[in-house]
Order: structure tokens, then sequence, then C-alpha cells
């Protein structure tokens, strides 16, 4: 009993702090109506925490994790998945602001797709080999952080070594080097802790679809990752120009 009344109150905590962030990150956005990337970026990753705050709401108030397993597992994965798409659409493109083309969005829903339905089709019909169906997550998630890895090793030496002769050198002083550097490693950070995360979460989750404790730690641990992605990403709007100048131009390059 007290591990359930624990679970819940984790869900709920971690459920108030996505949606406290997420309103914050929507509320804050007019102020970057002129930097399309970064505020698309914001909205996408306000979504990622809204969606998961739902999620956590859902696993408390439905109580599937000993009613329905199945259907809680598929639950987590479902919102992990969306939440996956959203944070690659929303932090690729603040390296490459060229990369979220109309391919790679019909790719990942389509993929995003295919997964929900395997995903409730399996715990509809109790019909799972080996969770074979989180494989179509394990895949696309490794994937999107393949992607992001590749831009960064990509951009990260071309941002370092813009020419000070660039046209726009009045922005490129060694200060804002240094902080677009410095938010290009608080990204690194932000990437290296969802991907343990979710992946862990789901894998965790995939292994043991009936216990609590588990999830109970996972939540207190996600709570902090949620609030350090926060931090970073909005601690980008202090050097928003000079970010964005520097993208563009490695992006030509």
């Amino acid at each position: 009993m007290i591990v359930q009344e624990l679970y819940n109150i984790v869900l709920l905590v971690a459920a108030v702090a996505n949606v406290v962030m997420g309103c914050s990150l929507l509320d804050g956005n007019t102020s970057y109506r002129d930097y399309e990337v970064y505020r698309r970026s914001r909205l996408f990753t306000a979504f990622c925490y809204l969606i998961f705050a739902a999620g956590f709401v859902a696993h408390s108030q439905l109580g599937w994790r000993t009613t329905w397993p199945a259907g809680a597992s598929a639950l987590s994965v479902s919102y992990f998945h969306m939440a996956a798409v959203l944070f690659g659409w929303s932090h690729i493109s603040l390296l490459n602001p060229n990369y979220l083309t109309r391919n790679v969005v019909v790719r990942d829903v389509i993929i995003l797709v295919l997964g929900l339905i395997a995903y409730w089709t399996a715990a509809a019909t109790q019909l799972s080999i080996l969770n074979f169906q989180f494989s179509i997550f394990f895949a696309h998630a490794l994937w999107i952080s393949y992607t992001f890895y590749r831009t960064l090793v990509r951009v990260r030496p071309l941002t370092k070594h813009l020419p000070q002769s660039n046209v726009n050198a009045r922005w490129w002083t060694d200060a804002n080097r240094q902080m677009v550097i410095g938010f290009q490693r608080s990204i690194r950070i932000s990437c290296h802790l969802i991907i343990i995360f979710g992946i862990g979460s789901i894998a965790i989750t995939a292994a043991f679809p009936t216990q609590r404790l588990p999830y109970i730690i996972l939540m207190l641990l996600g709570i902090a990752v949620f609030c350090y992605i926060y931090y970073a990403l909005s601690n980008y709007g202090s050097v928003i120009e000079a970010g964005t100048n520097a993208t563009e131009d490695v992006a030509e390059k």
C-alpha cells in the first residue's frame, strides 16, 4: 500500500513539474518570434513535457500497472515514442536549421503511427513475442539519437572555427563563440540524459511490467532529466542571436 501511494505521488509530482515547465516554455515563446527554429524548438519541447505529464496522470489514475500490465507498458512506450520524435525535431534542428524537412516529418510520423498500432494491438490481444513490438521504439529512438550525434560531430568543429572575417563578424565575438559552444555542450548532455532515461525506462518497463518500485526510481530521475533539459533550452535564449547566425552560417557550409 505504501509503495502504491508513493508511486501515485511521484507520478503526480512529475506531471505537475512537467506542466509547469511546458507552460513556461510556451509562455516565453512570444519573445522569440523572430527566431523561427528556436521558437519551434521550444514549442516541440513544451509538447514533450505536456505529453509526459498526461502519461503520468493516466498511469496514476488508471492503475494499469497492476490491473492491465500490457496496457501500462503500451501507454509508457507510446508517450516515450512521441516525445522521442519531438525531441529529435527540436534539438537536431537547433544544430542544423535545415534538418526538419517534409520527408523527415513524414518518415517519423509514419514510424510513430506504426509503433502506436503495434503497441496497443499487442496490449489488446495479449500477443507479444519477447516484447517484439517495442523494437519499433528502440530502432527509431536509436536512429534519432544517431542522427543527433552525427549532426553534432559535424557542426561542432565548424562552429568552433567560424572565421573572424565572416560578414557577420560583429556578432561572432570570443564571448559569443564560447556561449554557443557551451550551449552545444549542454544539449549534448541533454541528449545523453534523455537517451539513457528513455531507452532505459522502456527496457525496465518491458522487463518489470507489474513492478512499481523501479518506476518510482525512474520518475524521480526523470524529474531531474526534465529540469536539466528545460534549463539548457531556456539558457539558449541568452545567446539566441549569435547562436542563430552561427548555425545558419554552418548550415551554408
